[in-house]
């Protein structure tokens, strides 16, 4: 009889060890379902309302790219093809929820309307693993949004160019001065992930400032000229809140090279208006 309790006795010592096991297990499983829960909220797509019309969130876009291209001389092929390259270079590497727009200055000023202005939703390739397989995200909605996006430029492209390249006049600086004023100020969509950037002007110019406050074709590279003129009054303006690169086309018939140009504008820029040039690259218009 003895042996028998003690038969009995392990027998539920073995089903007690048992149910503890399929408890444990059971709990593991549930943690890690929880888990996988949690990971999965904390990665999910969020949702930002998007307008309609420029595919920028409704709050305002991060910072904004603007193109701002000098139409007052006539372009050679090479050079608009650079142009085309650095537009496409900007759409291909500009950051979630920022605005690039594309403007135009003739011998009126900046063109207020821009030929395009439009967001970048957010291509799958900006998403994450787990986005691009859908699991918190929509793939299909999400390529669809940036085809948008890679449209609308597209067509900007194909239409940069039938503008007038013919002026009296190069109001260069008053431009520029316009567009900085014009561009929206940088939003935060949040503060960790899309937190608010600066606003980035890429100017593409010959860099000849022809009106009356001041020729270049008068003055020459002279920067006293360029002081004692009203230049600094009209448009000395500081860009310190937002970041200027230069494009600049090279043109033949002057008595200074193209560098020159360039380096006597980051003169004024650096003096006169208390601003950098972020970039400056010279295009290879004319020889």
């Amino acid at each position: 009889m003895a042996k028998k309790r003690r038969s009995s006795y392990r027998g539920k010592k073995s089903g007690i060890f048992l149910q503890v096991i399929s408890i444990l297990v059971a709990g593991a499983i549930l943690l890690s379902l929880l888990g996988f829960g949690i990971y999965l909220y904390l990665n999910i797509e969020k949702d930002v309302g998007l307008s309609q019309t420029d595919l920028c969130p409704e709050s305002g876009a991060r910072a904004t790219y603007a193109i701002l291209l000098d139409t007052t001389d006539e372009l050679s092929i090479v050079t608009k093809e650079e142009i085309v390259a650095e537009i496409l270079s900007i759409k291909n590497s500009l950051p979630r929820y920022y605005r690039l727009s594309v403007y135009t200055l003739n011998e009126g000023g900046l063109n207020p309307n821009p030929i395009a202005s439009v967001c970048n939703p957010g291509s799958i390739n900006q998403m994450n693993a787990m986005a691009r397989q859908g699991l918190t995200a929509n793939p299909a909605m999400i390529e669809s949004k940036y085809r948008e996006f890679e449209g609308k430029i597209d067509t900007a492209i194909q239409s940069i160019f039938k503008q007038e390249f013919e002026a009296s006049q190069s109001p260069l600086l008053s431009s520029l001065q316009e567009l900085s004023s014009k561009l929206p100020a940088p939003n935060s969509i949040d503060d960790q992930q899309f937190s608010r950037g600066k606003n980035h002007i890429i100017f593409v110019s010959d860099l000849l400032e022809h009106t009356e406050t001041f020729s270049i074709y008068n003055s020459g590279i002279n920067f006293e000229a360029f002081k004692n003129s009203r230049a600094t009054e009209k448009f000395g303006k500081s860009y310190s809140d937002t970041e200027i690169s230069i494009r600049a086309v090279r043109r033949s018939g002057q008595n200074f090279t193209t560098i020159e140009l360039a380096e006597f504008w980051a003169r004024i820029f650096k003096q006169e208006f208390n601003s950098d040039i972020l970039s400056l690259r010279i295009l290879s218009g004319e020889l």
